[in-house]
C-alpha cells in the first residue's frame, strides 16, 4: 500500500468513500513527519489497495499529495486582479 497524504481529514474522508465505492481497499492515519509535536499539525495518510492510475487521478481531484510528486498542476491559481488594499 501507498500512502496519500491530506491535511484535512475531510478531504480524506471524501475520498475514501470515493475509493470504497468503487472497490478499493483504505485504511486512514495520521502521521507526524520529523519534528513534529503538536498532534493537531500531524497529517492525515490514506492508504490504499491497489494503487493504481485511477487512485492518482483522484488524488489531484481531492486535495491530497504524493510523497516524491514534483507534477504541477494543471491549471495554475487564479490570481487577483488587483491589488489589495489595505483598510485603516
Amino acid at each position: 500500500m501507498r500512502g496519500i497524504f491530506f491535511d484535512s481529514d475531510d478531504d480524506a474522508e471524501e475520498l475514501v468513500k470515493a475509493l470504497e465505492s468503487e472497490g478499493y481497499t483504505t485504511s486512514l492515519r495520521r502521521e507526524a513527519f520529523a519534528g513534529e509535536e503538536d498532534w493537531e499539525d500531524r497529517a492525515w495518510v490514506l492508504l490504499v489497495e491497489p494503487f493504481d492510475d485511477r487512485v492518482v487521478e483522484m488524488v489531484d481531484v481531492y486535495g491530497g499529495w504524493l510523497p516524491g510528486d514534483d507534477r504541477l498542476p494543471e491549471d495554475p491559481p487564479e490570481l487577483p486582479g488587483e491589488p489589495k488594499r489595505l483598510k485603516d
